[in-house]
């Protein structure tokens, strides 16, 4: 069967460089899509794409527009993209054509490769070797989405705005951050994303800002992404990929990909609904709330194999933003494993101090009750949080108090060596904010149980 017939064009769905998923076409005269899952696949109990497509199918087959939301979500945004339209010769809205040239690695699990082409495990090809030299002098050389293409190649398939690059390493690069690398190939996989300073002003030590705030994290006792500092001449914030496990077999290296979706796929939405207020934060349209937001969220509680546990997760992860500063905290910003028709929460990414950005816009992504900024926020719209999310006013309290004592060691974690003295002054004020944010959501949510779900 050809890739394109009676223009019907399609794309096999696999999984770990072969195993069939299903297929996936694209009739362009109609502009409508399709998938069907691969019989042995739905029955050997593997994972679902999202909840948004169960292994039975309703009777019209699976909605056109959701398949579509879910393969935008898997693509990069702002300069990396357009980087990769330029390159690809392709409108922004064919996704199809940039699924079949950039789906050979997204993020999660899924390959998607014209059905005329051999899967990617047949297609062993060797791996492409990365110096730190030709990093660090392709970093200094680029422009914004410079990343994106190496080799006449579109490399780069990850979601999100940030310059990135995914590689391959044999050895932990978050331990070793001098450890070899590669530009994989099929069928394998990367294991580590690279994220280098951006040039310019407008975000000063971005790369420290993220790993500070990823360490602080991690002292709350949450799961987190695996980070480091690459120093090259400009720092490279280096995040372990937890959709990929490796493994070393038969003098072969491997790399398992795991089914990750963010919460936008989730919940069916579309990549420019991760924010509360998708259409934006002008005042004739700041009323239309419709986009991602902290209920919807903590209503996917409902899909997850522990929802009690998950809640939890939802609710520390939730007080961890607003005590960093973290206002960007939006619907691609927390992720799930899909473990065949259920959900767990995967570990936090890109968590990052918006706050030291002063011209960067404060608005919350998703809004806490009817507050979208800290100046709005009070023991009010806190417990309104709490009753929209169906959040016990005493574990809402619990959790602001374990915070407000884990965030005590924020001077502690200011004070290691992997720090430049610039980027600890910088960071100062991070360690002081998350003190003082921290203690302030005790004493807010110590009030908060004075109101009532009669007060909203």
């Amino acid at each position: 069967m050809s890739e394109s017939e009676d223009n019907v064009h399609r794309l096999r769905v696999t999984h770990d460089g072969g195993t069939p998923v299903g297929e996936l076409a694209y009739s362009s005269a109609e502009d409508r899509w399709s998938f069907r899952y691969d019989h042995a696949w739905a029955r050997q109990g593997a994972f679902q794409l999202s909840p948004a497509f169960p292994f039975e199918p309703p009777p019209a087959g699976y909605d056109s527009h959701a398949i579509r939301r879910f393969i935008v979500n898997l693509f990069p945004e702002g300069a990396p993209l357009r980087a990769a339209l330029e390159q690809l010769h392709v409108a922004p809205s064919n996704a199809f054509a940039l699924l079949r040239e950039m789906g050979g690695e997204t993020t999660g699990a899924l390959e998607f490769q014209p059905v005329d082409q051999p899967p990617a495990a047949a297609a062993r090809r060797e791996q492409r070797f990365l110096s730190r030299e030709e990093l660090s002098g392709r970093i200094d050389a680029a422009k914004e989405g410079g990343l994106t293409v190496w080799d006449g190649r579109v490399r780069m398939s990850i979601a999100g705005y940030q310059d990135k690059l995914a590689v391959w390493a044999a050895h932990d690069l978050v331990h070793d951050t001098e450890a070899s690398m590669w530009l994989p190939e099929p069928p394998l996989a990367s294991t580590f994303i690279l994220k280098p300073q951006p040039a310019g002003p407008r975000t000063p030590h971005l790369a420290a800002n993220e790993h500070y705030c990823m360490t602080l994290a991690g002292a709350y006792g949450t799961q987190v992404a695996r980070v480091a500092i690459m120093r090259l001449k400009v720092p490279v914030l280096v995040v372990a990929r937890f959709d990929r496990q490796w493994r070393a077999e038969e003098n072969h290296d491997w790399v398992t990909k795991l089914h990750v979706i963010d919460a936008c796929q989730a919940a069916d939405l579309s990549v420019d609904s991760k924010y509360e207020r998708h259409l934006g934060n002008s005042p004739a349209l700041a009323p239309y709330r419709d986009g991602m937001s902290l209920p919807r969220l903590f209503g996917l509680a409902a899909l997850m194999r522990r929802p009690a546990v998950a809640r939890l997760e939802m609710l520390r992860w939730a007080l961890f933003q607003l005590a960093v500063g973290n206002s960007d905290a939006h619907g691609k910003n927390f992720s799930f494993f899909v473990d065949r028709t259920m959900l767990e929460p995967a570990p936090w990414y890109d968590v990052v101090s918006v706050a030291q950005y002063p011209e960067l816009d404060q608005s919350f992504a998703m809004s806490f009750g009817d507050a979208f900024g800290w100046e709005e926020l009070n023991a009010m719209e806190l417990a309104h949080f709490a009753h929209l999310c169906g959040i016990d006013q005493k574990l809402l309290h619990r959790e602001t108090e374990r915070l407000s004592r884990a965030m005590k060691r924020a001077p502690e974690l200011l004070s290691a060596p992997v720090y430049t003295e610039a980027e600890r002054d910088f960071l100062h004020p991070i360690c002081e904010l998350v003190q003082r944010r921290s203690q302030t959501l005790v004493e807010l949510a110590a009030g908060a149980g004075a109101f009532t779900a009669e007060h909203f």
